[in-house]
């Protein structure tokens, strides 16, 4: 619930659902995904009321986003929410403008419910699919093939965090699924997804640069008023 309750600070609810189903017995996992997939579907109740109280304070980005979803919004709406909530595309985009058009609240929450409790579900098993094969993979080609499991697994990870869904929203938008097959759609994302590496290390090592001279100008600042006793001495 919290996960998709909050809009600014996103909470990695879906990391959650994927260790769990990896721990729980493959019986529990519906269960799991069910409840977890309600959470989701209430939290996102959120964004409707936000957009419902249509409030000003929104950025240009979002507004963006929420033109964007009124233009995908012309076409049936109950799938395309289902879609949303049962990806990782961004949720806010949808739940906030259906709020602003008072899209019925007992057609969007159904389809909310759908979306997610199939994604929680498809989290659960691949994390009870990704336990079993690291086990597997231990068992079979000993600690080697395990660390080469457990590196593919990241680096999918990554990419999934790191690519543009924006574009792959645009492309399906304007070719339809058989876009994303294209060699162009492929090249737009391969290129985003580069600057979104390079510029993700950029920020890291400001960061790593102003945590630096902040903890020099407090040694300095140390040094200094201990020599101001003394001084006065």
């Amino acid at each position: 619930l919290l996960g998709n309750a909050s809009i600014i600070i996103p909470a990695p609810y879906a990391l959650f659902v994927f260790m769990l189903g990896a721990l729980l017995d493959l019986a529990d996992l519906p269960l799991l995904a069910f409840v977890s997939g309600l959470g989701a579907a209430i939290g996102e109740l959120t964004g409707y009321v936000l957009g419902a109280a249509w409030r000003k304070a929104l950025d240009e980005e979002k507004k963006r986003k929420l033109e964007k979803a009124r233009k995908l919004l012309e076409k049936p709406a109950f799938p395309l929410i289902i879609l949303m909530a049962a990806t990782p595309l961004p949720d806010d985009v949808i739940s906030l403008p259906l709020g602003l058009m008072r899209y019925p609240l007992w057609k969007a929450f159904p389809a909310f419910l759908i979306g997610k409790v199939a994604l929680c579900l498809l989290l659960a098993y691949s994390g009870k699919l990704a336990f079993t094969t690291i086990l597997v993979a231990f068992e079979g080609g000993g600690i080697w093939a395990m660390v080469g499991t457990a590196v593919a697994m990241v680096v999918i990870a990554v990419l999934l965090v790191l690519m543009d869904w924006d574009i792959m929203l645009e492309v399906i938008e304007q070719r339809g699924w058989r876009g994303l097959l294209s060699p162009s759609f492929m090249k737009r994302i391969l290129l985003s997804t580069g600057r979104k590496f390079r510029r993700k290390e950029k920020e890291g090592k400001k960061e790593g640069e102003e945590a630096q001279e902040t903890a020099e100008a407090g040694e300095e600042r140390k040094e200094s008023e201990e020599e101001r006793p003394e001084e006065g001495q």
